[in-house]
């Protein structure tokens, strides 16, 4: 018996290591600059999540991680290679969500998977046709149904989500509940670390006055 659970240990360990390197390597992509060292850094990423995933399934810090690297890959490279590493980023959050279904950051990335979904241009959808013989079907409303899960798990997660929730909102054309979540994301304090972040809610803030 205890045999049996110090190999359960050392499976665990392995687990465990694997993902945080994986993680290690995403904040890697998301700290360089340089677009080659962005996609070596994500492509290593990618192999280490995998090998996490396939060493423990049951594990949604795995899953989450391989779905973090993919959606980064997906960044990068042809329409193609867009479209599957989305795919695969919605499988392991899926899981992830499956596994850990009161994380309110796996609803968080499984909404901003929903909204980049939801904008993909009429030939990135024939290519998703084309892969998997259907487009990824998803709304702005699905996305807003996942960002404001997050608020239901914990209110004021980030400022993120509320510029995301901002922007669903404006575009379901509710301009009252767009400014209420873009006040809110205003009182946040501001964020160096997330520039996109302020440049979009400095951009709403504008849209909605008009």
């Amino acid at each position: 018996m205890a045999e049996t659970k110090s190999k359960s240990i050392r499976f665990w360990d392995r687990v465990e290591f694997l993902w945080r390197l994986a993680r290690a390597y995403a904040d890697m992509h998301d700290m360089t600059a340089d677009i080659e060292d962005k996609k070596n850094y994500a492509t290593i990423g990618k192999e280490i999540a995998t090998d996490a995933v396939n060493a423990g399934p049951q594990s949604a810090d795995s899953h989450m991680w391989l779905a973090i690297i993919c959606g980064h890959l997906s960044e990068h490279g042809s329409v193609q290679a867009k479209i599957k590493n989305g795919a695969l980023f919605k499988d392991h959050i899926d899981k992830a969500i499956e596994l850990r279904p009161q994380d309110p950051k796996l609803y968080h990335l499984l909404g901003r998977w929903c909204y980049a979904a939801s904008q993909l241009t009429w030939l990135e959808k024939k290519v998703a046709a084309t892969l998997f013989n259907e487009a990824p079907d998803s709304t702005i409303q699905d996305a807003l149904q996942c960002f404001l899960k997050v608020e239901e798990l914990h209110p004021r997660y980030s400022q993120t989500n509320c510029v995301y929730i901002t922007k669903c909102y404006r575009e379901l054309g509710q301009p009252n509940n767009a400014q209420m979540w873009c006040d809110m994301a205003a009182s946040f304090p501001n964020n160096a670390e997330e520039p996109e972040t302020q440049e979009e809610l400095e951009h709403l803030l504008s849209a909605l006055k008009k």
